[in-house]
This record gives C-alpha cells, structure tokens and sequence, in this order.
C-alpha cells in the first residue's frame, strides 16, 4: 500500500468518500493536511511499541571510553533510530537487576548513549518511510491515527467527534497488534522462584 492510499484509508474513516491521487504533489486540502501530519503521525506510530518488522538488533559504534566521570564509555546513538528499547544484557528476559542502565544524550556531532557496558548491543525501533514493507495492522493503526489528526480541518470541526473515534479505533489496533506481536514469539519460561521449587 502507497502512502498516498494510505491516506486515502485514514479520509475513508472520517465519512467522506474524497480521494486524493498524490500525496506528495497535490494541491487539495486533503492532501495538504496529510502531509502536515504524515510523518510525526508515522514516527508517532512505530513508537508506540516495539514492531516486529521495524525492530534492529546493533552493536553501537563505540565513541569514548570514560567520556564522564559517571560512565564508562559513550556511543553513538543510530542515526536510523527512532526509539531506544534496551542494551541487550545477555538475558533474554531481563530483571530490575540484569537490565543494562544508559542515558541518552548529545555531543556536537550528535546524539549519545552513555553506559557501562562494553562492546554495547542495543535494540531498537527503526524509522522506516517505505509503505510496501508496512503489515496490514500497522497501516490499519497508521491509518486511523492519520485520521484523528486530520479531522478537524477535513470535516470542519469534526462536530460528530468522528476525530475521537478514529483515535479510540488506533488505541485498539496498537492493543491488538502488540497481543499479535507477542503471540507470535516464543518467549522463554521463566524459571520457578525458589520459594515455589521449595514448597513443591
């Protein structure tokens, strides 16, 4: 699906049947006010939780070895990333314990991410524009995100709240789509505590 169809989608929610034929080129207010919102409503979308089809798994590019008197070295933050999930810890289901600390920040040069870890391994939410590779949920959630935002110039005013239930639709396609995402993982069991092994 093209961003332009996507759009197309999320005015199809708001009640009316206009269509727009290009997003990037036209000239119509419907197509105007898509492109305001288009791309902090996409970034807005693939980080309201950890997608599977956007998801990276990188080492950081080391930059300083005890860059502050508080961490142990500085790396450089992706440039493609959108949303920081984790240093990866070598547990595959962290604790308050195993959990790796870092602290975002920014040099002249950019963004950093500061921790202690050695050789540092994050996952993170990638930023991704290319719509053919979007699943059918994330465009249905983009979709009606768009919608919501777009509302109150596309039906003037949006004196039926139609705005407002376009967003209560997204809040459920994100539930939805996160439930699928874990579902569709295998996560590894979690060992019984030893208060449990005992009293067995």
């Amino acid at each position: 699906m093209t961003d332009t169809e996507i759009v197309n989608l999320a005015i199809s929610h708001l009640g009316t049947s206009t269509e727009i034929t290009s997003l990037a080129t036209e000239a119509s207010q419907e197509a105007l006010v898509a492109r305001r919102y288009y791309d902090i409503a996409l970034d807005k979308v693939l980080g309201a939780f950890a997608w599977p089809f956007a998801t990276r798994v990188v080492a950081l590019a080391l930059v300083q070895s005890a860059p502050t008197t508080e961490w142990d070295y500085s790396y450089r933050y992706p440039s493609d990333c959108l949303t920081m999930r984790r240093i990866l810890s070598g547990t595959r289901n962290d604790t308050r314990q195993s959990t790796i600390p870092y602290l975002i920040a920014s040099d002249a040069s950019g963004r950093l991410i500061y921790t202690d870890e050695e050789t540092a391994v994050c996952e993170y939410t990638k930023r991704i524009t290319d719509t053919s590779i979007f699943p059918p949920d994330f465009t249905l959630a983009f979709s009606y995100y768009m919608a919501s935002l777009m509302s109150p110039r596309i039906t003037g005013g949006d004196q039926f709240k139609l705005g407002q239930l376009a967003y209560a639709q997204y809040r459920n396609a994100i539930s939805e789509a996160s439930a699928k995402a874990v579902n569709e993982q295998k996560a590894e069991e979690l060992p019984e505590s030893e208060y449990i092994r005992e009293r067995s």
